[in-house]
């Protein structure tokens, strides 16, 4: 497989991967919770456990993001499923959080 076939294949979750790493390090070293919340939010009455918990989620988020990248050199249909599974999870995941958090 050469590298213009992976790009093809993987660029799109590669990308989204590097994302996610992007916002999980803002979250979680810089505490800017402003850049998922919004800048028109109350603050947050804790702030450090907020950008933990959503730091960890969107790192989560984004490793599946790279495994569909992987799975999607094996199987497309396996890729499809992993990603919609992540996804759910993540939806759930950040639902809990806020209900608990804000």
């Amino acid at each position: 497989m050469d590298m213009q076939t992976l790009i093809e294949q993987a660029g799109i979750p590669f990308m989204l991967f590097l994302i996610c790493m992007y916002y999980a390090f803002r979250l979680m070293v810089f505490k800017d919770d402003a850049s998922v919340r919004g800048k028109d939010k109350p603050p947050l009455k804790e702030k450090e456990k907020y950008c933990r918990y959503a730091g960890l989620i969107i790192i989560f988020f984004g490793v599946a993001s790279l495994i569909m990248a992987l799975l999607t050199m094996v199987n497309v249909y396996a890729a499809l499923i992993e990603i919609s599974v992540a996804t759910l999870i993540m939806i759930v995941l950040w639902k809990r959080m806020t209900d608990t958090i804000e």
